[in-house]
This record gives C-alpha cells, sequence and structure tokens, in this order.
C-alpha cells in the first residue's frame, strides 16, 4: 500500500530543456557582447594609435627635413623663463619656380640689373618675445636698409646679406642691433604661395583701394575683408611700387597679412582638419629652414605667441631710418643709427623703445610751426627754422613750418617757445619741439589758428639737438576692424 503520507515528485516540465537552453545561449551572448566591448575601444584605441604614430613619424620626419645647423644662432645660454630673440626670414629665392610661376607671382628672374640668382632678404623680422609676461616687441628691416655687412668689406642693402649665406645674415643683425639670435626661421617665395594655399587663402582687412603695381600685378578695387590666395598672397605682400611710402608701406601690410596667416595657421580647424595639416607639412618639408635648436613644436608655440598681435602685449616698429636716399647710383634706405642704437639698446633691457626715446609719441609732420625773429639781428629766424627741421627729421619727416616773420618785439633775450592752449594735443607737441631746442622756455599761450606751436628766437645762440624719434606701427585692437570690412 503506497504511502499516503508521502510526497509526490512533480512531473517534468516539457518546457523547462527549452528554458536552461535559453539560458545558456543568453549566457553565452552576454559572454561575447562583453568581449565585443572590450574589443570596440581597443580596436578605437589601435586605429588612434596608428594614427598618431604616423603623425609622430610625419612630424619628426618633417623636422628632420627643414633643420640645420645655421652658425651663430642660439649661442648664448638661456635660463627658464628668459626673454629669447627670433630672426624670422621671408628668402626672394627663384630656385625651383620656371619662368611662367615666377611672372605669375611677380617674380620674375630678371630686372633692370640683369639676371636675378641667389636669394635676398625680401622680408627681415627681429622678434623679441618675453615668456613671463608674453611681452613681444617685433622690428621689421626695410630690405634697402644700407647697413654693414660682415665679410663683405663694406655697406650693402641690408637683404643683400642673404646671398653671403645664413651665417652672414645672422651676422649683420647681431652686429647691427647688439642683440642675439636664438632662433632662425626662414620660409621662400614658392613655399609661401604653398603655405597660404594649403590653408584656403587667408581673407585680410583692406580699408582703403590699391592702386595697380606694374611689378607685382597686385590691384584691390574694392576695399573690405578681402581674400588672399597663395599667388594673390605674395603678390600683396611683395607690392611696393604702388604704394606712397614704398618699402616702409609695404612693412605694414606684410604684418598685417602675417597677422591673419598666423591666426588662421594655428587655428583648431587647421590643425584638426588631416588634409590641410599633412599639406601643411608638405609645404614646410620642401620650404621652411629652421635652426638646428627650433623644432616644429617650438614653430607652433611661436604662431601662437604672434597669433593675437594684442596691442597691450604687442610692439611693431620699422629699423629706424631717414625714408630713401641714394648712394651712389643705388636707391637705399638710409639707417638712423642714432635712433637704432635707442631701440636695440631698448629692447636689450626689455624696455618699449617708444618710451626710450624720451619723447611724445606724435608723428613730427603732424605739428604746424612758426618761427618768429624775437630780435633786431636780420635773417634769424630764417636760419633757426633750417636748423629746426633738420634736428627734427624722422622716417615720418620733420615738423611743418608754415610761416616765417618777426616777432611782436624785438627784446626777447632767450628762445621761447609757446603752444597754443586751445589745441589738445598742442603742449604735447610743444614738448616734441623742446627737445630739439634744449635752453627753451616753453609757455601757454595763444597762437595763430592754423600754428601749433610757436618759436621766438631770442639772443642767446639758437642751438638744437637732433632728436630720437621711434614710432611704433599703430595696432588695432582685437575686433576693432574698419567698418568697411565688418559683416
Amino acid at each position: 500500500m503506497a504511502n499516503p503520507f508521502r510526497r509526490k515528485r512533480a512531473s517534468p516540465d516539457r518546457y523547462s530543456g527549452m528554458v536552461r537552453g535559453v539560458r545558456v545561449r543568453e549566457r553565452k551572448r552576454l559572454a561575447f557582447l562583453r568581449r565585443k566591448w572590450v574589443l570596440i575601444p581597443l580596436g578605437i584605441f589601435l586605429i588612434l594609435a596608428a594614427g598618431a604614430g604616423y603623425g609622430v613619424y610625419l612630424y619628426f620626419s618633417t623636422q628632420n627635413d627643414v633643420q640645420e645647423v645655421i652658425r651663430g644662432v642660439g649661442t648664448e645660454l638661456k635660463q627658464a623663463g628668459e626673454p629669447e630673440t627670433v630672426l624670422i626670414v621671408g628668402s626672394d629665392s627663384r630656385a625651383g619656380l620656371t619662368e611662367k610661376e615666377q611672372q605669375e607671382l611677380g617674380a620674375d628672374d630678371e630686372d633692370a640689373s640683369g639676371a636675378i640668382t641667389g636669394e635676398r632678404a625680401d622680408t627681415l623680422i627681429l622678434a623679441r618675445i618675453d615668456p613671463e609676461t608674453g611681452h613681444i616687441m617685433m622690428v621689421q628691416f626695410p630690405r634697402d636698409l644700407w647697413v654693414p655687412i660682415p665679410g663683405a668689406a663694406g655697406k650693402n642693402k641690408i637683404n643683400s646679406a642673404l646671398e653671403r649665406g645664413k651665417p652672414t645674415l645672422v651676422e649683420t643683425v647681431k652686429s647691427l642691433t647688439g642683440l642675439p639670435v636664438d632662433r632662425y626661421v626662414q620660409i621662400n617665395i614658392a613655399g609661401f604661395k604653398d603655405l597660404v594655399d594649403a590653408i584656403d587663402g587667408v581673407d585680410v582687412c583692406i580699408p582703403e583701394p590699391i592702386e595697380f603695381d606694374p611689378a607685382t600685378g597686385i590691384e584691390v578695387k574694392e576695399p573690405g575683408l578681402v581674400h588672399f590666395s597663395g599667388e594673390r598672397a605674395v603678390r600683396f605682400v611683395r607690392s611696393r611700387k604702388n604704394l606712397a611710402g614704398g618699402d616702409l608701406d609695404r612693412i605694414q601690410n606684410q604684418q598685417k597679412f602675417m597677422a591673419a596667416a598666423i591666426d588662421k595657421v594655428t587655428s583648431v580647424d587647421t590643425l584638426l582638419h588631416l588634409d590641410r595639416a599633412r599639406s601643411l607639412l608638405g609645404v614646410l618639408r620642401g620650404n621652411l629652414r629652421m635652426d638646428q635648436g627650433t623644432g616644429l613644436l617650438d614653430l607652433y608655440r611661436l604662431g601662437q605667441r604672434l597669433r593675437s598681435f594684442n596691442p597691450n602685449d604687442y610692439e611693431a616698429y620699422t629699423a629706424p631710418n631717414f625714408g630713401p636716399g641714394f648712394v651712389g647710383d643705388a636707391s637705399v634706405v638710409l639707417p638712423d643709427m642714432k635712433a637704432m642704437r635707442v631701440m636695440f639698446d631698448a629692447i636689450a633691457r626689455d624696455e618699449s623703445p617708444a618710451d626710450a626715446d624720451e619723447v611724445p609719441s606724435i608723428d613730427p609732420s603732424s605739428i604746424r610751426v612758426g618761427v618768429y625773429n624775437g630780435t633786431y639781428e636780420e635773417g634769424i629766424a630764417l636760419a633757426a627754422k633750417e636748423k629746426l627741421v633738420n634736428a627734427t627729421k624722422t622716417a615720418n619727416g620733420s615738423v611743418i613750418v608754415s610761416d616765417v616773420a618777426n616777432a611782436e618785439r624785438f627784446d626777447y633775450k632767450r628762445t621761447v617757445i609757446v603752444y597754443n592752449r586751445d589745441e589738445p594735443e598742442a603742449e604735447r607737441m610743444a614738448e616734441l619741439v623742446s627737445a630739439a631746442v634744449p635752453g627753451a622756455e616753453v609757455r601757454k599761450g595763444k597762437t595763430a589758428s592754423d600754428i601749433d606751436v610757436a618759436v621766438i628766437v631770442g639772443r642767446d645762440d639758437f642751438r638744437t639737438k637732433k632728436i630720437v624719434q621711434i614710432l611704433p606701427i599703430p595696432i588695432p585692437k582685437p575686433g576693432a576692424l574698419p567698418a568697411v570690412c565688418r559683416p
């Protein structure tokens, strides 16, 4: 008899095997998915590593191709955080360009004197950078500046120093400025064109029309934000015959273009654009040359520092000069050696050259002066005019003497300088004039309506002293575009 208290065994469920199979398959699928989510990031990492490896290879192979030993560069031992000086050179070398390409770039291989060979410094900039403060002082040299060339037994245009090799150019700049050259960066015409094309051109604010230049073919009829391709950019930065100030105006155009180009080259958009970055490195490999101690990362950091051109941290100058002149039959830019010494001594002390000249930053040619005879001796005012004009002559011109006459009375013992009390800037103008006439008394008063400063010559000897005037190139505030360039 069966035990009524014994629990019956449950009969097998016909679905139980199926459930176990599903559970096993689910565990296997989850395991596979876990392995998959391990493999996916691993694959991504390997792809990135391969890309990074290629990037590292591309970086170092390019760097090795563009570096070279340049005698005279980086000879001074620098402590961390010390200011460093960078020589930036734009070469006019036509090497590798066909005759057609030279014509297209406005860089024909012949000029009035015959065939153009070798290379000269078409652009020459010395930048002093303080890494502690981020302050930058940049000086651009007119290509025709007449200076001593070491080893050339005499003087020549500064751009010709490169014909004797990079070390000669370095020694020329060091001798002229008294500053060391810690880094050297050079790019040629073709490289500049290709670099601009590699970043799909550069937009530059041109506030006024540019007349046609027969030498380069550049012309801008409509002012505003102008897009420059590589070819047009070369024409723009090399153009000078259509500019009122010639080489000196061209310097300002070059600095304006360099600011826009650096801003685009170092932008995140350019660096993350793989094809564009690869094109840039290809351009650099064939056309860029740097000293052995400067790497591509240093070049990038330099570009980052230069890209803002913030007037609070940046000063730009042209090497002091007296403007165009002649040495024999050669048309040159005559250097102002006294002002140059003041400028580069100030830069060596990391001081602003504009403050070191000890005169207000006013263009002398904007000052209207009257010179008056305050004695009974004839011809005093006319002689004083010539002395005053010579003493205030700078690259921007000298004071404009628009009136020479007798004073209201003739009993002046010493020279008196009177500035117009109704003219807001007249006191600073008088300060500049008085720097050229040491010992003169300065007074506030009333002058003729078209005269800012009156110089009344007394009986005492009228002595003048050559002023040193170092005017910075005006730098617009970031985003302060002229109205014609705004969207």
